[in-house]
């Protein structure tokens, strides 16, 4: 399976953030796809500036912050996607045993 493109992963976030009811899974799963493709743009740039006869170090500073503010900000969304299938399995589970002890 191929990774939709980020206008086509847009498109889909929009879109769900305009339904009523709104899927929350689906809104982080896009959320961190596009995360992703920030965290390698962001990662291309940064190797090629390297090789820059302008290098700026200043630039290249911010340029790391900014890619490790996405990475945590990658890494607590995936936390918190376990968790919600953990919640959503467990609450599975609950539901299964109640059935079958009716």
């Amino acid at each position: 399976m191929t990774e939709p493109s980020v206008s086509y992963a847009l498109y889909l976030h929009r879109r769900e953030l305009g339904r009523p009811k709104r899927r929350l899974m689906r809104i982080a799963s896009t959320k961190l796809q596009l995360t992703n493709e920030l965290i390698q743009l962001q990662q291309r740039r940064q190797w090629e500036s390297a090789f820059d006869p302008n290098f700026d170090a200043e630039a290249s500073i911010q340029q790391s912050s900014a890619l490790n503010r996405e990475r945590e900000y990658r890494d607590r969304l995936k936390r918190s996607m376990q968790r919600q299938l953990e919640k959503q399995q467990q609450r599975q589970r609950q539901h299964l045993e109640q059935m079958g002890k009716l």
